[in-house]
């Protein structure tokens, strides 16, 4: 079965998202606040039979909705001509472009779009942003890359390893955590 994610805009409130579901007839069926290591979310129905789960990254600021089941493509689709979305291609050269601001906010929106297996593209701009001159930066690189189980990820950190000062104790446990089995 395949997900889709749409990445939102941070204009973007849970408001709207309430209003769509309402208007989507979606039905409500699950409902998790945010804890320091659970993320907030809510998982709808919808009519047709696919999930819809609303997510919020308190630390990042990021929000997603995962769409899965047997249509999810095409409700993906129709979700996308009716909210804000982010443009992966975007965020991406956001996280390029290096302005510390904009990158720690990307950070978080990339953990949400990320592919199961690594893609040059994001393993490229996770890279960069680990090697970003400000801490903040770095910092939220790191805690975007959990939950990527990447061989190619470990070899960056690695590499990481040897030269960052300030976030050592974070990369070897970054580190630690891709060491484990999936």
């Amino acid at each position: 079965m395949s997900e889709h994610v749409l990445v939102l805009r941070d204009e973007v409130s849970l408001t709207v998202v309430h209003a769509l579901a309402e208007l989507e007839a979606w039905e409500l069926r699950e409902e998790t606040g945010r804890a320091h290591l659970l993320l907030a979310s809510r998982r709808w129905s919808t009519p047709m039979g696919e999930e819809i789960t609303y997510v919020a990254d308190h630390t990042s600021g990021a929000q997603s909705l995962r769409v899965s089941g047997p249509g999810a493509a095409a409700t993906a689709d129709r979700l996308r001509g009716r909210i804000l979305c982010e443009d992966e291609g975007e965020l991406l050269a956001m996280a390029m472009e290096g302005e510390p601001g904009p990158c720690v906010r990307v950070a978080g929106k990339l953990a949400a779009c990320r592919p199961e297996r690594a893609e040059e593209r994001h393993l490229t701009a996770l890279r960069r942003l680990l090697e970003h001159p400000e801490v903040a930066v770095r910092r939220a690189a790191i805690r975007s890359a959990y939950g990527c189980r990447w061989p190619e990820l470990r070899d960056v950190v690695e590499a990481r390893q040897g030269e960052e000062k300030r976030l050592q104790e974070q990369l070897e446990g970054l580190r630690a955590y891709l060491a484990e089995p999936g």
